[in-house]
């Protein structure tokens, strides 16, 4: 059984709510694309603070309650 990896990002711009979900075959490229999506979504909100910063989820919210959430899970196929 091979171990895939799912990159996820969730953005919540007020206006506009998106999500997106990506395979990795491993846990270093997956890490590789969740830092390039944070430094993404980043370039939506000038102003906030994060909520959490772990090896596998980043949450970022503003005063007026939108942010992003970028995370990796892993799923083992049956």
């Amino acid at each position: 059984m091979n171990t895939v990896y799912i990159l996820y990002s969730l953005v919540d711009c007020g206006e506009s709510i998106s999500d997106c979900h990506t395979l990795y075959s491993t846990l270093e490229k997956a890490k590789g694309a969740m830092e390039i999506e944070i430094q993404e979504c980043m370039k939506n909100f000038h102003y906030g603070k994060v909520k959490h910063d772990l090896e596998r989820l980043y949450e970022f919210v503003n005063e007026d309650g939108q942010g992003f959430t970028v995370g990796i899970d892993e799923q083992i196929p049956l």
